[in-house]
């Protein structure tokens, strides 16, 4: 997902008529999803007017604009910090914790062909130092080593492969086909509450399962399979196989 912003904003800001800056906003109302067109009218975000609950969205919001050359200007942040069931974001860390989430960072910023006033404001508010452009994934891990640090988190290869699960499984089921799998999969209730659970909330659920119980899953929700195939293995089974193997040898050493 690209970091948003109106052409209208640089341009005013090229002449001294805006203040711009980079910011994430999120929707914490109680709705799993909400669809509200008053963000692109009164906010200056250009991207599609659909929110999920908790997920972090990027941009390049005014936070000034000139009244005596700018006609609409009370378009801008403000008009979110106003809001109830939205969060502005300004700390750095946490904006840094959410380039972190994505599975790949923001082309337009970082990779080939990157816009230069986007890079240029979204590097300065986060201080990161300019190693080169970005040509494929593996390029980005200069940038995701700094990102990191300012987030104050460590690097992790499982929170990485979790987090690209979850995209997926987000991008890939409705909030009522998640729903159906997690019934199919939780052996009790109390450890996720689907009346209150959103889209994000299921798909972070799931990857606590081997990907392939996930799959096995969702054939049967899709009719493809009977319940009776779906074995239930969650993704830290291995590890507790390998213990109970190692428990049972020590026990075996001490008889003998």
């Amino acid at each position: 997902m690209p970091i948003s912003t109106l052409p209208s904003a640089r341009d005013f800001e090229e002449k001294d008529h805006a203040e711009v800056e980079f910011v994430g906003f999120r929707y914490t109302g109680d709705q799993s999803t909400k669809t509200d067109h008053d963000i692109r009218q009164r906010v200056g975000y250009n991207g599609p007017a659909k929110f999920q609950a908790g997920r972090v969205y990027l941009a390049l919001l005014p936070t000034y604009l000139d009244p005596n050359h700018v006609e609409n200007n009370n378009i801008g942040v403000h008009a979110l910090e106003s809001r109830n069931d939205f969060e502005v974001i300004y700390d750095p860390e946490r904006l840094a914790e959410a380039l972190l989430d994505r599975n790949y960072l923001p082309p337009e910023v970082f990779y080939e062909g990157f816009d230069r006033w986007k890079r240029q404001k979204v590097l300065e508010k986060l201080d990161l130092d300019d190693v080169g452009r970005v040509f494929e994934k593996d390029d980005e891990e200069p940038y995701r080593n700094q990102l990191r640090e300012i987030a104050g988190v460590e690097s992790d290869d499982e929170a990485s492969i979790s987090t690209q699960r979850s995209d997926e499984y987000t991008g890939r089921f409705s909030r009522s086909e998640a729903s159906d799998v997690v019934k199919l999969l939780r052996q009790d209730s109390d450890e996720i509450d689907l009346r209150t659970a959103g889209l994000t909330d299921m798909a972070d659920y799931l990857t606590r399962f081997d990907p392939a119980t996930v799959e096995t899953a969702a054939d049967v929700v899709n009719g493809d399979a009977d319940e009776s195939d779906l074995e239930i293995s969650r993704a830290d089974d291995g590890d507790s196989d390998d213990e109970n193997e190692d428990d049972a040898d020590e026990d075996t050493d001490s008889e003998g």
